[in-house]
């Protein structure tokens, strides 16, 4: 019999998107809510509810799992650091430590394009995936932690971690800003499937669909994973609202400050 797949923050909207492009593999559902509606779960799919930094929990996850795909997290970039510690760097970590002591394989994660929002905030596109991180808010930062200790798992103890910088995740694009980073659904699937299966150890890589004048360096995400976006923006940008801006990461601030939360 096949491994499980474990999909973390499998009731959020992410992972909505993603659950039918998982084919017919075992699956193991965690997040910290049971699903609204049970017809958001595959029948045959066994679930968890708790949180990450559970540790009793994160083992029973883990065990016997091939693979993870971790979806978990608080995606608000305005959320403060408070908010962010405990479900984007304390239970990734965790989630890291389970997944290296129970043998699991690979952890394909979802990172972040705000990890390299400055760049785009400041007119440097488009971005190659090469450079530093240059996280634009709290919630970019977090994601860029968890890209470097990712890293640190897989060269100290072998675990082989895939990180996706997902762009503007929906449907389809409703706004300018989300046109030169907006995924789509079936290039979602694409790209989560190929960072399950590529021969590469780890990397980081950014996770947008087809764009005119992107923001977003694919080539590496094509040598590397050989994905190509079969969804483009330009097809839907005759109908999204125009809320004043190309970036799909955040602005520049009016008035720098540190943030007290």
């Amino acid at each position: 019999m096949t491994a499980p797949l474990l999909l973390t923050g499998a009731c959020g909207r992410v992972a909505q998107l993603l659950l039918p492009g998982l084919g017919e593999r075992p699956l193991r559902l965690l997040d910290r809510t049971t699903p609204a509606d049970p017809a958001d779960v595959p029948a045959d799919a066994e679930v968890l509810t708790g949180e990450l930094t559970d540790r009793d929990l994160l083992a029973r996850a883990v065990e016997g799992v091939e693979a993870v795909v971790h979806l978990a997290g608080d995606p608000s970039p305005t959320a403060t650091w408070e908010e962010l510690r405990s479900p984007n760097v304390d239970g990734f970590a965790a989630l890291l430590g389970a997944a290296a002591d129970h043998g699991v394989r690979r952890v394909v994660y979802a990172s972040s394009v705000h990890a390299m929002g400055r760049y785009e905030a400041t007119g440097r596109v488009p971005v190659d995936p090469a450079w530093a991180p240059a996280p634009c808010c709290p919630y970019g930062a977090t994601k860029a932690f968890d890209e470097a200790v990712a890293g640190v798992f897989a060269h100290r103890w072998g675990l082989s971690t895939i990180g996706l910088r997902l762009g503007a995740t929906v449907p389809v694009p409703t706004k300018r800003s989300q046109l030169t980073g907006w995924l789509g659904p079936q290039d979602l699937r694409d790209l989560v499937t190929r960072a399950l299966t590529a021969s590469v150890v780890t990397g980081v890589y950014p996770a947008v669909s087809g764009a005119e004048r992107s923001h977003w360096d694919l080539r590496l995400a094509a040598d590397e994973l050989g994905y190509r976006p079969s969804l483009d923006s330009r097809d839907h940008a005759g109908a999204v609202e125009d809320d004043g801006t190309d970036v799909t990461t955040c602005p520049p601030p009016d008035v720098p400050r540190a943030p007290g939360g």
